[in-house]
């Protein structure tokens, strides 16, 4: 079985030191990430995949990056100048879903999209559906 390493972003590029994108000087990720098609891709699968990280889209809305090659909900690459030890993984939180409610305008961070499931129906949010809707919600 796979050791599974969650780090920061700070932490993964102290310990493993991300390459600069030199084929586009405004590369997203501070100029880190490299694209997903042309020659920018053909780049990252030249290297070694212990050195390669993927730059995606979580089940749970949020965004990550992780270790090794990957296709599924990829937005780009990353390639680090130190490998990653075998059968490890190791994920990165970016960035998290955030509902946004349509009654109040707030914005609430909602990891697994917890509101969104419960509350999407009526576009609002917790603090201000009326009595009813709760109501409705409690004998759903």
């Amino acid at each position: 079985m796979d050791n599974f390493i969650e780090m920061t972003f700070e932490e993964a590029d102290e310990q493993f030191k991300f390459m600069v994108n030199n084929y586009d000087e405004y590369a997203s990720l501070d100029g880190l990430m490299f694209e997903t098609y042309g020659d920018e891709v053909e780049y990252v699968k030249s290297k070694p995949e212990n050195r390669i990280w993927m730059y995606g889209d979580g089940d749970d809305g949020g965004t990550y990056i992780w270790s090794g090659w990957g296709f599924v909900n990829r937005i780009g690459y990353l390639i680090s100048e130190k490998p990653v030890p075998e059968n490890t993984t190791i994920q990165i939180k970016m960035g998290s879903y955030w509902y946004c409610c349509e009654g109040c305008g707030t914005e609430i961070e909602d990891d697994g999209q917890l509101i969104n499931d419960r509350y999407g129906e009526f576009d609002k949010c917790p603090n201000c559906c009326t009595m009813e809707e709760l109501l409705e919600l409690e004998n759903a």
